[in-house]
């Protein structure tokens, strides 16, 4: 009677420290996860963060140089994988994917950016991309 009172005890707390463990491993991987979700919108708000300043940039260049400046530039086809999206609206540039925006103040400018090759010049003091 004691051999199976000591293998069914036994049983139990293998039983009770497997159990212990799976919980433990839950755990961890449930804030592994959320933190790899942390650090992809983190590289991803930089990522958009860094093209905004790269166009920002770009335009304040073209607003400090002489007549007939002209230069080619190129923006990335997508950002972190995913498709993002460019829009001026009311001298803010807006750099955004579908889940994280970045805005930044620009001087007035005429045209569009497009994703690629971009062109920007300064003619008659007035600033033109494409």
């Amino acid at each position: 009677m004691i051999l199976i009172l000591k293998k069914s005890q036994i049983v139990t707390e293998f039983m009770l420290f497997s159990g212990i463990a799976l919980i433990a491993a839950i755990i961890f991987v449930s804030i592994s996860l959320n933190q790899i979700k942390t650090l992809h919108e983190t590289k991803e708000y930089l990522l958009l963060k860094d093209v905004a300043l790269k166009i920002q940039n770009e335009i304040s260049i073209a607003s400090y140089v002489e007549e007939g400046y002209s230069r080619e530039f190129e923006l990335p086809k997508k950002i972190n994988d995913r498709d993002y999206n460019i829009s001026i609206v009311n001298n803010t540039l807006i750099v955004k994917t579908n889940t994280t925006p970045y805005f930044v103040e620009i001087i007035n400018i005429t045209g569009n950016l497009n994703k690629g090759l971009n062109t920007i010049k300064k003619t008659n003091g007035i600033i033109y991309l494409n």
